[in-house]
């Protein structure tokens, strides 16, 4: 029989004949639909699932899909697109959890899917499925799916900018004119997605890849043709009509959208979420969990040090180009948070993927990585037997059979991985032991998920407030915002005494003084014949019975479980005092 000798493309993409096992497949489309469950009722996370679904609420409330608001305020810290989404997802599923979290579910399910296509069509299935695998089950990735914030939709829109350069890359040189042109108008698009979404990095991003890229290959005459009218005029079609329009109604749009929420956030610290230079290391060595042990193996997809080996391996070195850039620029920004990273993901993914694929070809047994997977496996069951049965948290959440599902499947995946170690790897043996142990311990997660989230969570306060609150009783917040509060309670909560915070723009220059309440107003509502409730913090709780609040008792009705935040009235539940 003969046996077809790879290509020079061939070796040097690393594309492989061997068929994948029909388990990835299983496996991968599991791992999607694992994205997509939601077990039960879990309430929203303080503080950015509350902004993310509020925000859409009142758009829906008031009509106005323009302006946003947050508690009735201006709020002009992020565009419009994922609160669009989340709309739209309210209109269809209601006006719940889950519907506010669908958008960034299916915006992670998104990238696993473009890693997979990309990856496939280039270095064959064996390596499609590996990247899909990796990007959808990372723990990063699937947390992010789980949470209603921006960052997994403008990851979705930067990776598919991304793709869409190397495929416009690849069709370009080729004369595949049809193709070339979908790739360029597809880049657009999403650059446009990214930039409404999230601002001014829709284009820096992408486009500091491409120039880094285009400087390394010497393919300077590609730079023009991204600059094609049609393309062109799609971008500005998608991201000039609605700046201009706020700019028209609010004439603090542009200096405080454009000055501080892009060039202050990135170069000064007063956002208070700053980080070590490293800062990011480390979230990618955790986010990457469980394929951290095989990190190492990034090196096989690295095009290499010349620059020919660069320009014969283009996609693989815009991959790195794409990763690399958008890295730094997140480790040198003064402005840092754990979701910055993903828009990497796919990226990573694929040449990860494309690395442990390379290595295998050469003969790797894997043998350190197997040992490595073991050790981090029997670390995650070591910290799950002493932080959840030792120390009472399984019993305290109620957590016993979902607490066994997570022991049992980190205690196999390490037995697992540490047998293996000592035999050859049987074929598609070392990608399961990652996988199967690896999904098992996240369904363990996601069934303690509602019982975790609904103590670690103000949901005591919200139920509390469904119950006792009546059409005329006054609701506030003092010293602090809780978030989510308003969503649930379907009206905006006035907030008195609050401090440095991002309703700061908002409260100074709203016409509805009501939403902004002084001391003494607060003091009067509270003295006075109305039934008011006040959501305080726990740092504001020993002053505040001070005078003149002290003419009216104070009434506790709920806290949260953490004793974080107090739910207190000047009347008593059912006309019982407490």
């Amino acid at each position: 029989m003969e046996v077809k000798r790879p290509s020079r493309e061939d070796r040097l993409s690393g594309t492989l004949e061997a068929a994948p096992p029909r388990s990835w497949v299983i496996l991968f489309v599991l791992s999607l639909l694992l994205i997509l469950v939601e077990p039960g009722r879990i309430p929203l996370f303080e503080p950015d699932e509350g902004r993310y679904s509020e925000i859409p609420r009142e758009m829906l409330a008031t009509g106005d899909f323009i302006t946003p608001r947050l508690n009735g305020l201006l709020y002009f810290e992020k565009p419009p697109l994922h609160y669009w989404s989340v709309a739209l997802s309210f209109k269809v599923f209601g006006q719940s959890e889950f519907a506010s979290r669908v958008p960034s579910k299916l915006s992670v399910i998104g990238m696993a899917l473009m890693a997979f296509v990309f990856a496939r069509r280039r270095w064959g299935a064996r390596v499609g499925l590996l990247a899909g695998l990796i990007a959808a089950t990372s723990i990063l990735a699937f947390a992010m799916a789980r949470i209603t914030v921006i960052d997994p939709l403008v990851s979705l829109a930067l990776s598919a900018a991304g793709f869409a350069f190397a495929a416009f890359a690849e069709a370009e040189p080729s004369g595949d004119k049809r193709k070339a042109r979908l790739a360029l108008y597809g880049l657009h698009i999403a650059c446009a997605a990214a930039v409404m979404s999230k601002g001014l990095i829709g284009i820096v991003l992408p486009g500091g890849a491409i120039l880094v890229w285009v400087v390394i290959t010497g393919r300077y005459r590609i730079l023009p043709k991204l600059f094609s009218p049609g393309p062109l005029f799609v971008f500005l079609a998608l991201t000039v009509p609605w700046h201009v329009l706020l700019a028209m109604k609010e004439k603090d749009f542009l200096d405080f959208y454009f000055v501080n929420e892009h060039f202050n956030r990135f170069f000064k610290s007063e956002h208070r979420r700053g980080g070590h230079p490293l800062y990011f290391v480390a979230v990618l060595i955790g986010g990457l969990l469980p394929w951290t042990p095989f990190l190492f193996r990034l090196t096989h997809s690295w095009p290499g040090r010349t620059l020919r080996a660069w320009r014969d391996q283009a996609t693989e070195g815009f991959l790195w180009v794409f990763f690399l850039l958008i890295f730094m620029f997140f480790s040198a920004s003064k402005s840092k948070l754990i979701p910055y990273i993903l828009p990497v993901w796919p990226a990573v993914a694929i040449l990860l993927a494309l690395g442990i694929e390379r290595a295998r070809r050469a003969g790797a047994s894997f043998k350190t990585e197997r040992w490595l997977l073991g050790m981090t496996f029997g670390a995650l069951s070591s910290g799950a037997l002493v932080y959840g049965f030792a120390a009472g948290y399984v019993d305290q959440f109620g957590l016993l059979k979902p607490g066994i599902l997570i022991l049992a499947a980190l205690t196999a995946g390490a037995l697992w991985s540490f047998t293996a170690s000592l035999r050859p790897a049987r074929r598609g043996e070392v990608a399961l032991a990652v996988i199967v142990p690896w999904l098992a311990f996240l369904c363990g997660a996601l069934w303690s998920f509602p019982r975790v989230a609904q103590a670690i969570t103000p949901w005591p306060l919200v139920t509390t407030l469904q119950k006792e609150l009546s059409p005329g009783d006054i609701l506030m917040q003092k010293g602090h915002y809780v978030q989510a509060i308003p969503f649930y309670l379907k009206r905006p909560t006035p907030v008195v005494g609050l401090e440095w915070h991002e309703l700061n723009f908002g409260q100074a220059r709203t016409k509805d003084p009501s939403l902004v309440p002084t001391p003494a107003a607060f003091a009067g509502m509270w003295n006075g014949e109305s039934r008011v409730f006040v959501i305080v913090h726990k740092a504001h709780i020993p002053s505040f019975g001070k005078p003149p609040l002290s003419e009216t008792p104070i009434h506790l009705l709920a806290r949260t479980l953490n004793g974080k935040h107090y739910l207190l009235s000047n009347r008593a539940p059912g006309g019982v005092v407490r």
